[in-house]
């Protein structure tokens, strides 16, 4: 008779998947901390292109480094996060469980994306692709980052196509957009309920809906087979870390920057070769992070960091759902109401505030506590038993 199902003992985690884990999520909030404290649909400064604006020169060190990567990077490792849930224990009843994981990681973001005043969310995208993840969770690495190829090619052409339908005012606000928006994030704690619901529901029920699975689908499966060649195995050897570094970076960086400097000169819109670029350089520059962050985990670097990330990291999903809250409060008319009004670099300095608090309260919940409070809520939904 098997014994029953039980979640992880945090004493037999990987490390250095949680720490990787908790740069992702810290970089991810760089980039979402624009669109919670702005317009909710610009992705750029509201003025135009400047290499002498501030606003811009953040926006093209993000474009280069961290936009669409540190996704990526969460991406990945919630594909081997699946791996790892689902084991090789064929007699257990693993995919059931897991379907129910992500039925209760849909209901946290429809709370996220509604509730906690965030459209941005990203949970109900990745329960959604994880049900395929599952599917396809069998097939050789070889066959994974076929399919993920397969996904990226197929998602650059669709961006490819689309580039010639945007102008330059089109990704910016009118007078108008911008009032309305205002009208509302800075009003009363329903009343931004209401443009926020509004906004989630008609950003879900779109096509778009179909390329962030593809996005997010794509990663996983690459993730999945970086595990099963052993990326996160002791024995995997150095100088295959070298080589996502040497070959991620120079590669991702050409392909970034080209994409950066057309946006740019383009007024701020996508053209055709920025949309075809976008997603191999996005994947180039992820692979290279994680090479890179393996290698200094590998040599100790930097063990209170490291450490602090590894923490954040094993409650992950406690900390995201927290950073739209804070940001909901910050921002919005029921709180501090500095909706739109910091520029991006002062944006980018509320996050690392925000980060650091975060880091702090992981530091002391885990002197009490095995698990977070959102992932505890989680694995007892999950196992239908208190962890």
């Amino acid at each position: 008779m098997s014994s029953p199902l039980r979640p992880a003992d945090p004493a037999q985690r990987l490390l250095s998947i949680d720490a990787l884990r908790g740069l992702a999520l810290c970089g991810i909030l760089l980039i979402n901390i624009v669109d919670m404290g702005g317009p909710i649909a610009m992705d750029r400064p509201m003025a135009e292109p400047s290499l002498a604006s501030p606003d811009w020169q953040l926006w093209g060190f993000s474009q280069l480094f961290i936009t669409g990567t540190m996704r990526g990077l969460f991406s990945m490792l919630f594909g081997v996060g699946l791996l790892l849930f689902l084991g090789d224990d064929d007699s257990a009843d693993r995919p059931r469980l897991y379907m129910r994981r992500l039925i209760l990681l849909f209901l946290f973001g429809i709370v996220d994306s509604t509730f906690l005043l965030w459209p941005g969310d990203i949970l109900l995208i990745y329960a959604l692709a994880g049900i395929v993840a599952m599917i396809l969770h069998m097939l050789s690495p070889a066959q994974l980052v076929s399919a993920a190829a397969v996904i990226l090619l197929l998602l650059s052409a669709w961006a490819g196509l689309e580039a010639p339908s945007f102008q330059p005012g089109d990704t910016v606000y009118s007078a108008e957009m911008l009032a309305r928006e205002g009208a509302a994030r800075l009003g009363g704690y329903w009343q931004t309920f209401d443009y926020m619901s509004y906004v989630s529901w008609n950003w879900t029920v779109n096509a778009l809906t179909y390329r962030w699975i593809g996005d997010a689908l794509a990663f996983m499966l690459v993730g999945m087979a970086l595990y099963r060649i052993g990326l996160f195995d002791s024995r995997f050897e150095e100088r295959r870390l070298w080589q996502m570094v040497r070959i991620g970076y120079p590669v991702g960086l050409a392909l970034r920057l080209i994409h950066a400097v057309l946006v740019f000169h383009n007024d701020g819109a996508p053209t055709v070769v920025s949309g075809i670029v976008d997603q191999p350089g996005r994947l180039a520059m992820t692979i290279g992070h994680a090479g890179l962050f393996l290698l200094l985990w590998r040599k100790g670097a930097w063990p209170r960091l490291m450490s602090g990330l590894a923490r954040m990291g094993r409650m992950a999903l406690t900390l995201y759902l927290g950073q739209s809250l804070i940001a909901a409060w910050i921002f919005s008319g029921f709180g501090l109401g500095l909706w739109n009004r910091l520029s991006w670099p002062a944006l980018w300095l509320v996050a690392f505030v925000i980060l650091a608090a975060q880091a702090l309260f992981a530091a002391f919940w885990f002197r009490g506590f095995r698990y977070g409070p959102v992932e505890w809520l989680w694995r007892w939904g999950t196992y239908g038993r208190r962890p």
